[in-house]
């Protein structure tokens, strides 16, 4: 059942409204019929047929909204699966007794014995590398053990590899298998974790998983609004009937991953069809497709402006593009068609340039299209030129704050020392009037980026995962970064009626335990949401 808009008044002595000012007030929020009717300063009168919370000190903010998010994703990727993030495993010894004492999970999983570890991995372990087959044996040889480091790099053991024909397998693109000196597969897999065969999860474990996934990363996060890159139909549409009701209180607008969910043929055929149109759920709409116009820098495969600093085989790399710039046009020009909004995925600056290019052929000049949007734009940035690309096509960039502690150290090492001034130019970009937004991209990956404080705790104090300061003139101020997933976000998302708290604003509101301007920098993730108000009714109050 979706949540019956409520009527409230809300008083705290630090509203942080989120507005064009970032005006903070102490007061109270009236609320009626799910909507913000008034924020009144502290001694006014309130409306005598509202019951009044009181929360004191605590600080009330609009919801945050998180504008690309792997709600499927993250489910399937922890279902039934070793937690071997850094942290809890600070190495590959601790890595192999935190599978040995949880292999009686793999009978979640068809007998597979599945971790889920982070991105860079071989980084943040104290061996500084990743695990190969043989480490994998020391778990088991007679059933298979596969971990998983972010989305893209697989290491199984020797059992799992008999279960493979290891010949058969693709090698293109971002796609190889690692092997010894003597050209033996070492259990390295890149963007192969599909050609496993892990039993499926049932509809029903799926279904269970989402609402788990959602409830714990989401909900519990104070995240009211979500932009789901998605996985599967089968997931979408349990996304379509949980959105906005108690079980996922969030609403829920979908990017059809193409061609992964669907291909683009079917997608589009889909939607003329009618079979993409938005369901009776009001908390739940398809909103546009994604897609990967390039790949990401681990592996080179972003497409850059100037070579990698790393050869592979030898041989300078400049990324790869999916994509022409005709073929672009020609999406861009079906996606305004069809009512869809251009979600891609452009990690890197030419594949950005690219993109935006075909915007402003496919649309010459005219107006009403919704904006393009650049995943992952503006986490490096190495040339100013690159922002007037984006202005000529409307296009909103996506950056994520939390990429500053998980790859921030490493992505430099990759392109080259010219990158160092580069990354996550959030100071600079706000400067120059950009509207800055934040988004997880939370896959089960890396669990802390679901966090949108610790997106602000990352914008503000620059550190990564291995303690480095990470371009430190480029902070910003806690009350920037709380705009980035707030009202930022929201603008993001195309989404004027939330993201502050302002007088007819939907009333998606959090209450935090502590105001994050007064905590120290370095902890301000670990902030607890107390309570949870979506169109106007408290749906979570966890104190």
């Amino acid at each position: 059942m979706n949540i019956t808009p409520g009527s409230m008044i809300i008083s705290s002595r630090r509203i942080l409204t989120m507005d064009a000012t970032d005006t903070v007030v102490e007061g109270s929020v009236v609320i009626r019929d799910g909507r913000i009717s008034q924020v009144l300063p502290a001694g006014a009168a309130l409306p005598a047929d509202l019951a009044v919370t009181d929360v004191g000190d605590r600080p009330v903010l609009p919801g945050f909204v998180d504008p690309h998010v792997h709600i499927e994703m993250a489910a399937t990727a922890m279902w039934g699966a070793v937690d071997c993030h850094a942290p809890p495993c600070g190495s590959i010894e601790e890595l192999i007794e935190q599978l040995r004492a949880h292999a009686h999970l793999r009978e979640q999983r068809g007998g597979w014995l599945v971790g889920q570890g982070g991105l860079f991995a071989g980084r943040r372990f104290a061996e500084q590398r990743l695990p190969t087959r043989e480490d994998l044996d020391r778990v088991s040889t007679t059933f298979p053990v596969v971990v998983r480091f972010g989305a893209h790099v697989t290491v199984v053991n020797s059992h799992a590899l008999s279960l493979v024909d290891v010949d058969s397998l693709p090698e293109t693109g971002d796609a190889y298998i690692g092997r010894d000196a003597s050209g033996r597969p070492n259990g390295e897999l890149h963007e192969l974790f599909y050609a496993l065969p892990i039993p499926a999860m049932t509809d029903a474990e799926l279904s269970e998983a989402i609402e788990e996934t959602a409830e714990r990363y989401l909900t519990r996060y104070g995240v009211t609004t979500a932009g789901e890159i998605t996985n599967s139909m089968p997931g979408v549409r349990r996304l379509s009937e949980l959105a906005g009701t108690g079980r996922l209180p969030a609403s829920v607008d979908a990017f059809v991953w193409a061609p992964g969910t669907l291909s683009l043929e079917e997608l589009f055929a889909q939607r003329r069809a009618g079979q993409l149109d938005d369901p009776v759920n009001p908390g739940f709409r398809y909103r546009g497709i994604k897609i990967f116009v390039d790949g990401g820098f681990s592996a080179a495969g972003a497409a850059v402006l100037r070579p990698y600093a790393q050869l592979r085989g030898g041989v300078p790399q400049s990324g790869r593009m999916a994509y022409t710039v005709n073929d672009l046009t020609d999406l861009i020009r079906t996606t305004d068609d069809l009512g869809l909004q251009l979600t891609a995925h452009v990690n890197g600056e030419r594949a950005q340039r690219e993109l935006c290019r075909a915007a402003v052929h496919a649309r010459g000049g005219t107006t009403g299209h919704l904006p393009v949007r650049l995943e992952h734009a503006g986490n490096v940035l190495t040339d100013d030129a690159t922002l007037e690309h984006w202005h000529r096509a409307g296009a909103v960039p996506v950056p994520q704050a939390g990429f500053i502690y998980t790859m921030g150290s490493f992505i430099p090492e990759s392109m080259g020392k010219y990158a160092l001034p580069a990354m996550f130019r959030f100071r600079d970009l706000i400067d120059r009037g950009w509207r800055i937004c934040s988004s997880s991209d939370g896959a089960g990956s890396e669990l802390l980026q679901f966090n949108p404080l610790f997106g602000v705790q990352c914008a503000v104090t620059r550190r990564s995962c291995i303690s480095e300061e990470v371009n430190p003139d480029q902070r910003i101020t806690v009350l920037e970064a709380l705009a980035m997933h707030t009202s930022s976000a929201a603008a993001a998302m195309g989404l004027a009626d939330r993201g502050s708290i302002e007088a007819g604003k939907r009333a998606d509101l959090v209450v935090l335990a502590s105001d994050p301007r007064d905590v120290a920098p370095e902890v301000i993730s670990t902030i607890a949401v107390d309570t949870v108000t979506v169109n106007g009714t408290v749906v979570r109050r966890y104190r």
